[in-house]
């Protein structure tokens, strides 16, 4: 006898069946999309997770490659010859380029991009520094040196981010455009206060200009950088001049600029230099006089005040 396979009910009896499911057992429609919300959020956490995972396993396996480079070419250093000098070092940092890139074609390797690329991009400087201590003639200009190196670096690490729109291939082309800018400024002899708050000025310029992009991850660190060094050049230059009171308009621009870029980064560099340029004006002008205690206490004041000001300013940026 031919044996006939049940037939499976067709959605419209299988719909009967669940909500008669429903009804004998007090079931709504509420717990079952709280149910199927929670089965979603743990088949995502389990992701997750895994993915967390093997990102800190690859940044630790980098971090392990690197040390033993380091480590290796310091012990062997002294018995090497310039060739061998130069292959562990260029050579090396240039192979974890290539491996970088090589993993970009290969979606199983993607998480190994980024450690390798940052391998290659703390390597190979050092790899230029030496075939130039090895083969060029020895000028003594550590600045030159420093501008030739960081130069070439830049421009690597533009090129290839113009090619693959890799955000960490950013952050190395704007970490070393500025490391040239500095040697440059260095090289040239030009005032070490107005060169950094050339280049303070000019970094919050980038970033804010960056805000929209894909690569914005990045902008927290160079906003932080940007800041800092036009609030601390801005302090050297007008420290003990007549213009000292202009530091208050400058943590105001900063202030100020960070609500037009939404960055709390941005907020908090502007607060503290506000804070630290309210704290020298109150040491010059008030710590010699009976009013110093009043104008601790009146810097106090301002502190709180500014401090619940931030908060509040900090809140609204998070909403925009």
């Amino acid at each position: 006898m031919d044996q006939t396979q049940p037939q499976a009910p067709d959605k419209s009896t299988a719909l009967h069946q669940i909500l008669e499911i429903m009804s004998l057992h007090n079931v709504t429609i509420s717990d079952i999309t709280a149910a199927l919300n929670k089965s979603a959020d743990l088949t995502l956490g389990d992701k997750t997770s895994g993915s967390l995972l093997q990102k800190v396993i690859i940044y630790i396996g980098a971090a392990f490659i690197f040390m033993g480079i380091c480590v290796f070419i310091g012990m062997m250093w002294d018995d090497l010859n310039s060739p061998a000098r130069i292959i562990l070092t260029l050579g090396s940092g240039f192979i974890a380029y290539i491996l970088g890139l090589m993993t970009l074609k290969d979606k199983k390797y993607n998480q190994a991009t980024t450690p390798l690329l940052l391998v290659g991009a703390a390597v190979q400087p050092t790899g230029l520094f030496v075939f130039m201590d090895e083969y060029l003639p020895k000028s003594g200009d550590v600045a030159l040196a420093a501008l030739s190196v960081f130069g070439l670096m830049t421009a690597q690490q533009f090129i290839t981010f113009l090619a693959t729109q890799r955000t960490c291939l950013l952050f190395f082309t704007l970490f070393f455009l500025y490391a040239t800018m500095y040697s440059t400024i260095n090289w040239l002899e030009i005032d070490q206060d107005l060169g950094f708050l050339s280049m303070g000025l000019s970094l919050l310029t980038v970033c804010y200009g960056l805000r929209k992009s894909p690569n914005h991850s990045i902008l927290p660190f160079f906003y932080f950088c940007g800041a800092t060094m036009t609030a601390v050049a801005a302090f050297d230059m007008l420290e003990d001049t007549s213009m000292d009171t202009a530091m208050i308009a400058v943590s105001a621009g900063l202030i100020y600029l960070s609500t037009l870029a939404a960055s709390r980064t941005l907020l908090t560099v502007g607060v503290l230099s506000l804070l630290a340029f309210l704290a020298y004006f109150t040491d010059k002008y008030f710590s010699d006089t009976i009013g110093w205690p009043l104008a601790m206490i009146l810097f106090g004041l301002m502190m709180i005040g500014i401090s619940v000001f931030a908060v509040k300013l900090g809140k609204k940026i998070v909403t925009n």
